[in-house]
């Protein structure tokens, strides 16, 4: 049974990152989609960034479709994001005090003082996800224009030795 659901999500996957490296547009703008979608998953709005990332690659027009697309293969990833994101703001920012006292310890379920302890993350978690965010657009950017860029000139290559010629050019 759980062989079965992960093969159906890595075949999903598999499917949605074929669809995104062939979508007809320009490879800068889809660039531009996929380094907002990871910005988003890297975010901490996890409910709504599928809609949310959509919206705003509408907003500022780069590839709307490239962004969601990057956001829902990039899902599962988000756990590892998280924990990413809380060691870089801990590194740049130090450790949020804790709220919780040795002396206060004793007294508090457990439940308490995790949800506690969490909520002490919070600065630290906010400034790596902003930093982790920026940094990991900017690499998936550069990296995905080179890697689209690529595949359009080999598509081209391959289309002029079979005898294809795109519909604006003439020979």
């Amino acid at each position: 049974m759980a062989t079965n659901l992960i093969k159906s999500l890595f075949c999903k996957c598999k499917e949605s990152c074929y669809q995104l490296i062939n979508l007809p547009e320009a490879p800068q703008k889809v660039a531009q989609g996929i380094a907002l979608g990871v910005a988003f998953d890297f975010l901490p709005v996890p409910f709504i960034s599928i809609p949310l990332s959509f919206l705003v690659a509408k907003l500022i027009r780069v590839h709307a479709v490239a962004a969601t697309l990057t956001v829902l293969i990039f899902k599962p990833a988000v756990p590892l994001f998280f924990t990413l994101n809380i060691f870089v703001g801990k590194l740049l920012v130090g450790e949020a005090p804790s709220p919780i006292t040795t002396d206060l310890a004793h007294g508090i379920p457990v439940l308490t003082k995790a949800i506690l302890k969490i909520k002490a993350l919070g600065f630290p978690f906010l400034v790596g996800s902003v930093i982790d965010a920026l940094v990991a657009s900017f690499l998936i950017y550069f990296a995905a224009v080179k890697f689209l860029e690529f595949r359009q000139k080999a598509a081209i290559k391959k289309n002029k030795k079979v005898g294809i010629v795109p519909a604006n050019k003439t020979s």
